[in-house]
């Protein structure tokens, strides 16, 4: 068994060199393009950046249809949510109401405690009472489905790199520190 003095230090020791140990550094890759040198390289590249804008402008449509094709689904997944909504509300009354109970019967006057007699103290737990359940709306509704079905990668950054690539360019990658980075040595 350590002794009390020890056990002091030792834990005084410990938490100290908590204090210590801080959250690790975060670090991102980018990517630098360096472009080819020579003159035949220059109408390769254009071709890249043409197929590039042509995928982003696919990828642009893809997105106006997709959200058109989405808008009469808000409405039926708002209707659920309105139910579901109607229903963690009718808990959270209940809740709430079993809670009122308890607090009236803990913090002051109870026939149960002591043969009626009031208690000049609270409990010593506080129990906090129950958080009321979010209302949904219509825009939660569209922006979660957007997300689901219309936010998605088209891929014209790999299509544009493999280009950029075989026309004799270079992707270099550069790792940054870019949270709770080390001081500069």
């Amino acid at each position: 068994m350590i002794p009390f003095p020890r056990a002091l230090l030792l834990g005084f020791l410990a938490v100290g060199l908590l204090g210590c140990v801080g959250p690790s550094p975060r670090y991102q890759t980018a990517y630098r393009y360096e472009p080819p040198t020579d003159a035949a390289a220059g109408a390769c590249l254009e071709k890249c950046e043409h197929k590039l804008e042509d995928c982003q402008q696919r990828c642009k449509a893809d997105y106006q249809a997709c959200l058109k094709l989405i808008e009469p689904q808000v409405e039926g997944r708002y209707a659920e949510a309105l139910k579901r909504y109607g229903t963690e509300l009718d808990r959270y009354r209940w809740e709430l109401d079993r809670y009122q109970l308890y607090m009236s019967m803990s913090w002051g006057w109870s026939p149960w405690y002591g043969h009626g007699y009031y208690r000049p103290w609270p409990e010593p737990y506080y129990y906090p009472p129950p958080a009321p359940p979010a209302k949904p709306s219509k825009d939660q509704e569209f922006s979660r489905l957007r997300q689901e079905k219309c936010d998605v990668d088209c891929g014209c950054q790999a299509i544009y790199d493999a280009g950029f690539l075989s026309c004799g360019g270079k992707k270099i990658p550069e790792v940054k520190c870019i949270a709770n980075c080390p001081p500069a040595k």
